[in-house]
């Protein structure tokens, strides 16, 4: 669901699930990518345990500051050229569950320990910028913001949120990202964006 709130130039998008007990902001003229779109995109092609994955999606949201901006664009490695965000909350399985830890949680789109460690080439230029560990009433785990270039892409950044629930049945994913240009010329936008996400758990 999607509501409006504030009013004149100050209005946002208010991007929530009160089920789950998600949500975020996004400045009011952001566009949404429809969440049909993004899961035909991804189960398109993939294999078993990716369309399995995805059928564990209790929730995904994504928003940009281009129309232009496609469910493609969204899930590739190689930056979407306006400042983008990105929730998901997945269920897990019961295997995922206990090996799930915060390794886990940081390599949710890439394998970012070991690309810190070396011992990984799947994309140029690797740094993790920031870490940070981030513990709420309902779910625990680590925000984490890095760099890296694709093959034969632009450098880019990333600003990755990713909650383990306190029960271990879930994880909340939020994900603000574009070139690494744009987003340090929108820093201001990243920080208000990251700051609205919330994860208040189911009631």
């Amino acid at each position: 669901m999607a509501l409006l709130v504030g009013c004149g130039d100050s209005s946002k998008i208010y991007s929530k699930n009160s089920e789950l007990g998600v949500f975020f902001t996004v400045p009011n003229g952001w566009h949404q990518i429809p969440e049909e779109e993004i899961r035909t995109y991804e189960v398109e092609g993939a294999d078993a345990a990716a369309k399995q994955k995805a059928d564990l999606v209790l929730w995904q949201d994504a928003y940009s500051e281009s129309k232009k901006t496609s469910a493609k664009n969204l899930l590739q490695l190689e930056a979407p050229k306006s400042l983008t965000a990105f929730v998901r909350v997945r269920a897990l399985t019961f295997e995922e569950s206990d090996a799930m830890s915060y390794n886990s949680l940081r390599n949710l789109i890439l394998p970012v320990t070991d690309l810190i460690s070396g011992n990984s080439q799947v994309v140029n230029d690797f740094q993790l910028l920031d870490e940070k560990e981030i513990i709420t009433e309902e779910a625990r785990g680590l925000q984490s913001i890095f760099s890296f270039t694709p093959k034969d892409g632009e450098n880019e950044t990333v600003h990755q949120t990713a909650l383990l629930a306190n029960d271990r049945r879930s994880i909340y994913f939020f994900l603000v990202r574009c070139t690494t240009e744009c987003f340090n010329e929108e820093q201001a936008q990243v920080d208000a964006i990251v700051k609205s996400f919330t994860v208040k758990g189911k009631r």
